[in-house]
């Protein structure tokens, strides 16, 4: 039966890269929160992000998106079940890992993060324009 309880989120981290060893250590390369380019669409050819709460129940589901500020259009999206067999208590690190995400357009997207159908927690997101000395729109 699915879960209807509120997990506890704990953090939500972009990067380049999530390294997890076999014995359990977690490693997050390159953390950033913006990108900035010469030519839109912008194109990450990875971009991962890592995801951790508390609070789980059995017939749980997570889903996490990007979406673009203004209009809320979804950019990337994954969604499932949690396995079975946390405890309330249990912390439950989540990576995902997304390639070539394209962002249309400037401006400000956000990652959201859900379970059981609650927003748990979201970040900002930048992407911009590189100006150029040569640039018109920037006087010059």
């Amino acid at each position: 039966m699915p879960s209807t309880i509120k997990p506890t989120p704990i953090a939500l981290v972009v990067c380049d890269n999530i390294y997890a060893e076999p014995g359990g250590k977690v490693a997050l390369i390159g953390l950033f929160s913006s990108v900035q380019t010469k030519e839109l669409p912008a194109v990450l050819h990875r971009m991962a992000v890592f995801a951790s709460l508390t609070d789980l129940r059995d017939g749980s589901f997570a889903k996490i998106e990007i979406v673009h500020g203004e209009t809320d259009k979804v950019i990337v999206a994954a969604q499932g079940p949690f396995p079975a067999g946390y405890t309330p208590l249990t912390v439950v690190d989540m990576n995902f890992v997304f390639g070539n995400v394209s962002f249309p357009e400037e401006g400000t997207y956000f990652i959201r993060f859900w379970a059981n159908d609650h927003l748990l927690i979201m970040r900002p997101f930048q992407v911009g324009l590189i100006k150029t000395k040569g640039d018109r729109k920037n006087g010059n």
